[in-house]
């Protein structure tokens, strides 16, 4: 038994909160707000967000520029956020929670790296490109395969970031300026000019002969930060796909044999795998746009299930849909 008041009309029904609150489209949460305490609640017309509201506790200005005075101290250069802490507190320059003080040291982005490199201490600012659809943005990188012995061979991968569609691979016993010229011809030659290439700073991604290919083509060129693997989370986190593979080898016999398997291996992660990061569609059909196709079956598959159980669904069930991405996407709402 329930009573609920809705529009000064009060009506009361032997059923669940539950199944009341289903029946007249009222969230449960709202229901024991408004009955337990509706008389003391105001709704708030214009509501202020919690990081915009004014917090009592909060530092002053006074201490954050004395925290941010600290993280710029010479001395504490090349140590961590968390030692440079406990190296201040220690010696009486702070009253915050290393928490505190680590939270600061975030919003300036000093939370990172913090050494001084051999250029006076500036660093190279973030790479932040979006890929809203294929061939707005390539990443590409180079791993090492064990082969017999001590023999290593050197796979250099190309990826199409909006769609995690492999362009193009070469594997060969080095890693070359040629070896990736020959590898970009390729795969522009066999799919699309793209706008923008990504890579990290490899001596090869910045040797002054692929970037005037690149250049040649039309393309910009990105690079990430000197020690910073997440600037290429797309390549790095193939490599990893490839070689936690269960059917991957520890070694490979040979080179013919290292190319044998990652083509297999590239073939059926294009066509097969459903991707988490594409709302589990291939990689393939989102490269060639046939994504949307599926997106219909699915949607229809749905829609059937649902006919057949409603009960079983708070709100009519949707099929994924693929959203935009790229590199430090995050720094591009900031700046607008």
């Amino acid at each position: 038994m329930m009573t609920v008041t809705i529009d000064a009309l009060t009506t009361t029904a032997a059923v669940t909160v539950s199944r009341a609150c289903a029946l007249l489209g009222m969230a449960r949460s709202t229901y024991y707000r408004l009955s337990r305490g509706y008389r003391h609640y105001q709704p708030v017309t214009d509501p202020i967000r919690q990081a915009d509201r004014v917090q009592p506790a909060a530092l002053s200005q006074a201490e954050r520029e004395q925290i941010i005075t600290v993280l710029d101290q010479p001395e504490y250069a090349d140590l961590s956020v968390v030692q440079t802490y406990w190296r201040a507190f220690d010696t009486g320059l702070l009253a915050c929670s290393q928490r505190t003080f680590y939270r600061v040291a975030a919003t300036l982005q000093l939370t990172g790296d913090r050494r001084r490199t051999r250029h006076g201490g500036s660093s190279r600012k973030a790479p932040a490109v979006a890929a809203s659809r294929p061939d707005q943005l390539w990443s590409w990188d180079a791993t090492e395969l064990k082969g017999p012995g001590q023999q290593r061979y050197k796979l250099m991968l190309v990826l199409d970031v909006y769609s995690r569609y492999p362009i193009g691979w070469k594997i060969e016993t080095t890693e070359s300026y040629p070896h990736a010229i020959a590898l970009f011809t390729t795969a522009i030659g066999q799919h699309h000019v793209p706008e923008v290439v990504h890579a990290d700073n490899g001596s090869v991604m910045r040797s002054h002969e692929l970037i005037d290919t690149l250049h040649d083509h039309g393309i910009l060129t990105s690079h990430s930060r000197p020690r910073i693997s997440n600037d290429n989370p797309f390549s790095e986190s193939m490599f990893k796909t490839i070689k936690y593979d269960l059917n991957c080898p520890d070694r490979f016999d040979d080179i013919d044999h290292a190319r044998t398997w990652t083509a297999a291996f590239l073939h059926r992660y294009a066509t097969e795998h459903r991707h988490s990061g594409l709302g589990y569609y291939t990689p393939t059909a989102v490269y060639h746009h046939t994504a949307t196709t599926d997106q219909d079956r699915r949607q229809a598959h749905l829609d059937q299930y649902w006919r057949h159980h409603p009960e079983r669904f708070h709100h009519h069930p949707q099929a994924t849909t693929i959203t935009p991405t790229g590199i430090n996407t995050h720094l591009l709402s900031q700046t607008g």
